[in-house]
């Protein structure tokens, strides 16, 4: 199994950790650890330090198990009711709810400073005074970041907006911080909600010119990403009507993948199905790491990510699904599912169209549609 390096924290001057801008096809692939303080206001920076805020998001570090948000993707399938821990090496303690339970454990430590961090370098880039084009599309892709994380916070550290929306949360920062910051209180659930709405709000406007590159660019968002973003928000805020209007938009002109693609490992960000994505190369690939947890058939994974016996049942005969499961050593149902590729790397999945085609489809169901 190949070795990774597992980066230190670095104390950077804005608290960034990031790459040097985009090439045409991807991140750099030599990135810095930090930027100077005379080059943080600069507007022509801007996305140099987005890119730096998603570089550390997929990259950084604190265990072998830990790398990264797709480290925080693991914890959730762990925590899934179709899920079953082998147990193995890694996530048994998501299993058990530890992580996201226990202040105390490693994974909710890194968990709250990777998606802190992440805010931070957002912050950073939103506060940079200018008025030009390439400003304020590098400001909406922080400011679809930044709400990303706000959503990823206000779904793990309190119940549901639909349950208590004035219920304490987490606490809201939006601007720069540094060792004098005053660390705030927590804010309410539908205060969380309301700064997720308005930032994405923005979002949409600033991109509304933007056009990715290419596949290799599918990990800056876009007005379809932001609409999707908004259609989870409001499926989970009760926002029927307009929750099946943003997932509608979101997967304009990306269509479901094949039945050969499902075969192919999810590891793809050229899958025609990807509207958001996180491509891997070779000398950027620590975050790939987190498949060996996942993938069942690679000679020498981890293994540890089961499925539920009886979710098997519940697929009918003929279903095209059925091939991606597997009986496997020690009476565990496993997946076919997830490969890395022959370099070792696995690009990682963020947002499909097949979710947003359930979204619509929900949010239709309980508006009575």
């Amino acid at each position: 199994m190949r070795k990774i390096k597992i980066k230190s924290i670095l104390a950077a001057v804005a608290g960034l950790f990031l790459a040097t801008s985009c090439s045409s096809s991807f991140l750099d692939t030599d990135p810095t650890d930090a930027v100077s303080s005379d080059k943080v206001s600069v507007p022509e920076n801007a996305e140099a330090l987005v890119n730096g805020a998603w570089y550390n998001l997929f990259d950084y570090s604190s265990t072998y198990a830990n790398i990264g948000y797709r480290a925080l993707q693991c914890l959730d399938d762990m925590m899934a009711s179709d899920i079953v821990s082998r147990p193995k090496y890694g996530f048994n303690s998501s299993y058990q709810f530890n992580d996201i339970a226990q202040s105390s454990n490693g994974r909710t430590e890194f968990a709250w400073y990777l998606i802190y961090k992440t805010i931070d370098n957002c912050n950073t880039a939103i506060s940079i005074k200018g008025d030009s084009e390439e400003l304020r599309q590098a400001q909406g892709q922080a400011l679809a970041l930044r709400a990303f994380c706000y959503l990823h916070l206000v779904q793990h550290y309190q119940f549901t907006y639909l349950k208590d929306k004035d219920a304490p949360c987490v606490p809201i920062y939006t601007e720069p911080s540094n060792s004098s910051t005053v660390p705030k209180g927590k804010s309410t659930v539908a205060q969380v909600y309301q700064l997720i709405f308005d930032d994405l709000t923005l979002a949409k406007d600033y991109l509304k010119n933007y056009v990715r590159s290419g596949d290799n660019q599918k990990f800056k968002p876009n007005v379809a990403v932001v609409d999707g973003l908004l259609a989870r928000a409001y499926l989970l805020t009760g926002q029927w009507e307009e929750a099946a209007k943003a997932a509608e938009a979101a997967r304009a002109g990306y269509t479901l993948m094949t039945t050969t693609a499902e075969y192919e490992g999810f590891n793809n960000i050229s899958n025609k199905e990807w509207i958001w994505g996180f491509p891997q190369i070779p000398s950027q690939s620590d975050a790939s790491y987190n498949f060996y947890y996942l993938d069942a058939t690679y000679v020498g994974a981890y293994s540890s990510f089961m499925a539920d016996p009886h979710l098997k049942d519940t697929f009918i005969e003929g279903d095209i699904r059925l091939p991606l499961f597997q009986w496997m050593r020690e009476g565990y149902l496993g997946y076919k599912k997830f490969h890395m590729r022959a370099d070792d790397t696995a690009d990682l999945v963020l947002m499909r169209a097949a979710e947003m085609y359930l979204i619509e489809a929900e949010a239709k169901v309980r508006d009575g549609v």
